[in-house]
């Protein structure tokens, strides 16, 4: 066994991490994009149906050795040092930004990600997605007095936008930019579009493939020295990416193209799961 995993009955626990997905989850992701046969898979891995169903659903292997994940990896499209990475439990530091403020919601049992962004020379304020309630962004809004102008949509999934009419009716002085003009009161923004925020440059790239709409919206401040910020809805998360059982090629292609062609150091702040950094993903997450 690795370092860290222990043995419980007949399975092998691998390390929990604060990840939004466990090796099983990237397993699954994978083959269902790629259409691979579960039963293909079980003759690779020597297992069967049960260890199989139980890998993909909490993420803890059968108690052998002989597992081949060069192999299985190389089927997958997944990078197999950066699979076993995670299966050791990898997880990226933790991150603080000066202009970033990241709000959880819970929706019975589905937590997801909201954002507040400031301009570092004033109380301009936008806000990245809306979770499941706007309580706790309000709150925040009003304890530290911003002004909210903005309000961006990284994807119209529920999850990331079930709050927006509350939020519409409490700051109606802000703007909706969304990739889906269905959106309620949501202005339509193309790709290479800029948007400004104070002293702050967003560019607007379409990323979809985990959701039709999908957009993710960099940000930068020309005269500081601090990393950009690239707030890319559910198209990346820390070691892993949204599921895109329909176009899961397009999704990884449009995260290679924007998300990991930004310089090394860009945070990336998803819509589930620890922000991460470009390079910490291009070191450890299976996907590219």
């Amino acid at each position: 066994m690795l370092h860290g995993q222990t043995l419980f009955g007949s399975f092998i626990v691998h390390p929990m991490s604060g990840l939004e997905d466990h090796a099983g989850d990237i397993f699954r992701k994978s083959r269902v994009g790629l259409r691979v046969a579960a039963e293909e898979l079980i003759e690779m891995l020597g297992w069967n149906q049960a260890d199989l169903e139980h890998f993909e659903q909490e993420g803890s292997t059968p108690s052998t050795e002989s597992t081949n994940w060069n192999a299985v990896c190389e089927r997958l499209e997944l990078n197999p040092k950066k699979f076993q990475s995670i299966l050791r439990g990898w997880e990226p530091e933790p991150i603080r930004h000066p202009w970033v403020t990241q709000i959880q919601t819970d929706g019975g049992g589905m937590a997801v990600h909201a954002y507040l962004v400031q301009d570092p020379n004033s109380t301009q304020t936008a806000i990245v997605d809306t979770g499941w309630s706007a309580d706790a962004l309000m709150q925040e809004i009003c304890k530290r007095g911003l002004e909210v102008g903005q309000i961006w949509i990284t994807h119209g999934h529920r999850d990331h936008i079930a709050a927006l009419p509350e939020l519409i009716q409490a700051l109606p002085q802000a703007q909706v930019f969304a990739g889906n003009g269905l959106i309620p009161q949501a202005r339509r923004i193309e790709s290479s579009q800029w948007l400004k925020l104070g002293l702050l440059s967003v560019q607007v790239h379409a990323t979809p493939g985990h959701a039709d709409d999908g957009l993710t919206f960099i940000v930068n401040y020309s005269q500081h020295s601090l990393p950009g910020v690239a707030f890319v809805g559910d198209a990346i998360f820390a070691g892993s990416m949204g599921g895109a059982p329909r176009q899961f090629q397009l999704a990884r292609r449009k995260v290679r193209e924007v998300v990991l062609a930004q310089p090394d150091d860009t945070l990336i702040a998803p819509g589930h799961g620890p922000m991460t950094q470009v390079a910490w993903e291009a070191a450890h997450n299976p996907f590219f």
